[in-house]
């Protein structure tokens, strides 16, 4: 798989994007991530019930909708009859540490934190948030910024988002520190030697200890890469299980194993058993003693598009594994496919399993 990253910021005085936007490829196909966040109009705040996520089976549902939150929200519950109690948000994207410090998900023009503090015994966010801003990255050669942030240069950034984002009543978030990073479309790319990996993991380490000196922070940090991407021994980039709280594998309805134009549909059993694909991370998941995640999931319009057979083995899967929470990719954006009426069999299978 290829996979191309873009990010635009603006004004580090509002600390938000006017257009925050990430595609990679899955499969040979795009999938945006593209957002724009901007001033909502009042809406109504959807209720949930239920418990905050834990490091351990809580198998919580939730989902990506991309901008217009809680719009997006509103439909996505409609759709699916479901109530998501955590949503996610990408804060990768950042231009400077200023903007990484302070990301824009704690505006609360945005929705999030008006969303969360309605029911913050329960509700919760999951950002996505690279181990540096994009000024530093550099995925030919990693080691410069890798060697200052293994020896704990960076370790004050975390701290500051940590206290920003607990200033801004998000101190129950879900971390995906690094996601995706055996990917080289990644601002913070693990690298292709070992000493480079391992640094990588020293940086992750460091960030973490930062952002428990938050005050009053309760984070849940889940370690996250890609299935089948750079298929990298796990142990050469995980920062040791003090550091991390849930592992999470990104699992989409495509196979690395085809070429990128195969239309030749896939089965469940053969995107499972795919080189560093479930099989393989439910193993090393239950050799660290890790509660499992898929921090992104989706339907993808080729090769398989309405696709129940994937619903239902995510659905099983998820249902009788040690699986702390999952989140749909339901913005429907260039190659994904949102849960609906364009959806009619992978909707069934999916309000039997989530509804």
């Amino acid at each position: 798989m290829k996979y191309a990253a873009t990010a635009a910021m603006v004004s580090t005085m509002l600390a938000v994007p006017s257009v925050l936007l990430q595609d990679h490829v899955v499969a040979g196909a795009s999938v945006s991530r593209a957002t724009k966040p901007r001033a909502l109009p009042v809406h109504r705040i959807p209720t949930s019930s239920g418990t905050l996520i834990s490091g351990g089976p809580s198998r919580k549902t939730c989902i990506y909708t991309g901008g217009d939150f809680l719009p997006r929200l509103a439909n996505a519950e409609a759709q699916t009859r479901t109530t998501p109690s955590c949503v996610m948000a990408f804060l990768n994207g950042a231009q400077t540490w200023a903007q990484w410090e302070d990301p824009w998900v704690t505006a609360a023009q945005y929705g999030y934190t008006t969303w969360v503090a309605a029911e913050p015994q329960s509700r919760q966010l999951i950002v996505d948030v690279n181990l540096i801003p994009n000024s530093l990255e550099n995925q030919s050669d990693p080691t410069g910024w890798e060697k200052s942030c293994a020896a704990g240069q960076f370790n004050t950034y975390a701290q500051q988002l940590g206290t920003n984002l607990v200033a801004a009543g998000l101190q129950n978030t879900v971390i995906r520190l690094g996601a995706e990073m055996n990917g080289p479309w990644e601002a913070d790319f693990i690298g292709t030697t070992t000493v480079e990996q391992n640094m990588w993991a020293s940086c992750f380490a460091n960030e973490v200890t930062g952002l428990r000196q938050a005050a009053g922070e309760h984070f849940l940090i889940v370690w996250n890469p890609n299935a089948c991407v750079e298929n990298v021994p796990y142990m050469n980039y995980y920062p040791g299980n003090a550091y991390v709280n849930i592992v999470g594998l990104d699992l989409y309805d495509g196979t690395c194993t085809a070429p990128s134009t195969s239309t030749t549909p896939i089965t469940w059993n053969q995107l499972a058993d795919e080189p560093g694909g479930l099989i393989s991370f439910e193993a090393f998941a239950a050799a660290q003693r890790k509660p499992m995640s898929f921090p992104e999931w989706g339907l993808l319009h080729d090769p398989n598009g309405d696709d129940a057979a994937y619903i239902n083995g995510m659905g099983q899967t998820f249902a009788t594994g040690n699986f702390a929470f999952e989140t749909y990719y339901d913005t429907g954006g260039v190659n994904t496919l949102k849960v609906g009426p364009a959806t009619p069999l992978s909707l069934v299978a999916f309000r039997k399993w989530f509804g």
